[in-house]
């Protein structure tokens, strides 16, 4: 399984493998063929069972899933996994509910196409072979970068927070089990931390990827915690202001023990930092 992982990485090094992936993802039997030339299909599917995941999803619904409508059907059905934070960062898992998602119809292959400024799929997909065919291959590459980021998130230009930061289905499910965890003792309620996140994507993005590094404190849970319990309070949006008090956290916590306090008294130690 992970040596064809390793292959499918590198598809956007290869041109002729790289058209192969775009024309396949044009259509659902097609695609699914082609992506089980990397796999074992028993093997694949078996890593957890999306079969009870039904909502079908428009396109626009994919790339940001809605958290009244999508996220309790998502989160029940990979909790009846027992469905953890390894499984969330196992780029396999996600191929694997990727792949159930298209074959059950509940989305199209190319709505894996889609880019910041281009969020049609089908279109970007038409558009990319055209050019490749006149030797233009730019688009070629970097449309089959935007598959697998949705698909994996792990390609070798984005690294392991590509899986936190590019896969819908996961950030939509590292957004639960954070505002979650969140919420049981900083006492925000869930939808209020789930409307900060989707209102400000690029302090989600700065958030998982301190959490994810280990330079950093901020995956503490008391610090973690008293710090949304202070941005939410004051509703810091900025993404600077954001990524400063992050950065001050850091140098606090490198002489105070922040981890061993509570969630209180962290908070009105970055109240302090800030003022």
């Amino acid at each position: 399984m992970n040596n064809g992982l390793q292959r499918l990485k590198k598809v956007t090094k290869n041109r002729v493998e790289s058209i192969l992936l775009l024309e396949s993802a044009l259509d659902k039997d097609t695609f699914i063929e082609y992506l089980l030339t990397y796999f074992d299909k028993e093997q694949l599917l078996n890593e957890v069972n999306f079969s009870n995941f039904n909502e079908k999803l428009s396109e626009n619904e994919f790339q940001q899933l809605h958290y009244l409508y999508h996220y309790p059907t998502l989160w029940e059905v990979l909790k009846n996994n027992n469905f953890s934070t390894i499984d969330a960062s196992n780029p396999l898992k996600w191929i694997s509910i990727t792949i159930q998602s298209i074959q059950n119809d509940i989305i199209q292959p190319y709505y894996l196409a889609y880019v910041e400024n281009s969020k049609n799929g089908k279109n970007n997909i038409i558009e990319a072979l055209r050019l490749s065919e006149q030797g233009n291959d730019k688009q070629l590459f970097n449309t089959c970068r935007a598959i697998l980021r949705h698909m994996f998130g792990a390609i070798q230009e984005r690294g392991k927070k590509g899986i936190y930061q590019d896969i819908p289905f996961a950030i939509a499910w590292w957004k639960i089990y954070l505002a979650k965890e969140i919420s049981k003792k900083a006492k925000i309620d869930e939808k209020t931390i789930y409307e900060y996140f989707n209102s400000n994507p690029t302090n989600y993005n700065e958030l998982i990827m301190r959490m994810s590094s280990k330079l950093t404190v901020i995956a503490d849970k008391n610090i973690r915690d008293g710090l949304f319990k202070y941005i939410i309070e004051k509703e810091v949006t900025n993404t600077k202001d954001f990524k400063e008090i992050i950065r001050m956290i850091g140098i606090e916590s490198s002489w105070r023990a922040m981890g061993s306090l509570d969630i209180e008294d962290n908070r009105k130690i970055i109240e302090s930092l800030v003022a």
